[in-house]
């Protein structure tokens, strides 16, 4: 009876660093930055943009496509760092040392979709565009 413990032991050894390295994959791709194209706008309500004037309007979402603009190429560097592979698994090294900037990314996209929508409830024209 020990000896078949034994051999039912024996084939299950060879499977653990299989399951590991598998563990250990999905766990690197789950942990990977997504690139700024594929990162979703948060909800922003129009309302916070009620009582400025077009120029105004115009001028908030200069500033804020500027900053998505940083914000956008520092998360898709993030996201190249994170496709480097070591051992052909995708590794999030940028993930682990600069830190994910999609909330950034997501929240300067809602107001954005925002500005717009307030500018165009206020007819504003294309002297604004």
């Amino acid at each position: 009876m020990s000896q078949t413990r034994q051999s039912a032991n024996s084939a299950r050894e060879p499977r653990a660093p299989l399951l590991g390295f598998a563990l250990a994959a999905a766990l690197g791709l789950s942990a990977c930055a997504k690139p700024t194209r594929e990162v979703e706008p948060l909800p922003a309500d129009p309302a916070l943009f009620v009582g400025f004037d077009c120029a105004q309007l115009a001028a908030r979402r200069a500033r804020i496509s500027q900053a998505l603009i940083f914000a956008g190429s520092a998360q898709d560097q993030i996201a190249a760092d994170d496709r480097v592979r070591t051992l052909g698994v995708p590794t999030p090294m940028g993930t682990l040392f600069e830190g994910d900037r999609e909330a950034e990314v997501a929240r300067l996209k809602g107001e954005l979709h925002a500005v717009n929508a307030q500018m165009e409830m206020q007819l504003c024209g294309p002297d604004f565009r």
